[in-house]
């Protein structure tokens, strides 16, 4: 993240917030560090270092943070950080802007930007506008054994992907752009524009490819 917010962080008197009930806001929190283990709804915005939630956490306005860990359900309408990691529900309204992404719970994001990656296992239906990555994208299937069960929902859909190392899963988008891409099975794509290199899983379907020769 800019200079600019790391000076604004070492100007913060605010002290550690951990939510262990239930928490309603109507101002802005400025603190070192938010944990959210209860519910923590606020109107206004976050600004911390690190942003934990557990539990459930409604942000009504913007959240700046370095380090964002959700374990539990985290609505916010627009969110800027350095590494941004879910396994719960993650609902960004507007943008999420990031250096790196990890995601293994459900995502419902308008528009998604990464700086040098996003990483999306598909333990559960996750829908995005745009997902654009300066670097990688990478959507898989989920790791964990109990997602096997969840198997018809794990999914994504996106309308525009654009990155420079990508492979999908799963993966219904009406554009996918970059350099190198990968196409695996259970995939549904509208058109493919690559510059590299392109592989496409026979058991997916895309309608259109186009060589940017560039």
């Amino acid at each position: 993240m800019s200079n600019d917010y790391d000076t604004e962080f070492r100007e913060m008197i605010g002290p550690p917030l951990k939510v262990r009930g239930s928490l309603f806001l109507q101002e802005d929190v400025r603190a070192v560090t938010v944990d959210v283990v209860g519910h923590l709804s606020t109107q206004k915005n976050i600004a911390t270092s690190n942003l934990k939630v557990s539990g459930v956490c409604s942000i009504g306005g913007h959240c700046r943070a370095n380090q964002v860990n959700n374990l539990g359900s985290l609505r916010v309408q627009h969110i800027q950080a350095d590494r941004l990691q879910s396994s719960g529900y993650l609902s960004v309204a507007q943008d999420a802007v990031v250096e790196t992404f990890y995601a293994e719970g459900a995502v419902k994001i308008n528009r998604l930007i990464a700086g040098t990656s996003i990483e999306i296992r598909l333990g559960n239906k996750s829908t995005l506008e745009v997902m654009r990555s300066s670097g990688t994208i990478t959507v898989k299937p989920s790791s964990k054994l109990i997602n096997a069960l969840m198997h018809y929902c794990r999914k994504l859909t996106c309308e525009t992907i654009e990155g420079t190392s990508i492979t999908l899963y799963r993966t219904t988008a009406d554009l996918v752009c970059g350099e190198d891409i990968f196409i695996g099975p259970g995939c549904s794509i509208g058109e493919i524009r690559y510059s590299k290199s392109l592989t496409i899983d026979p058991r997916s379907h895309v309608d259109r490819t186009v060589f940017l020769n560039k």
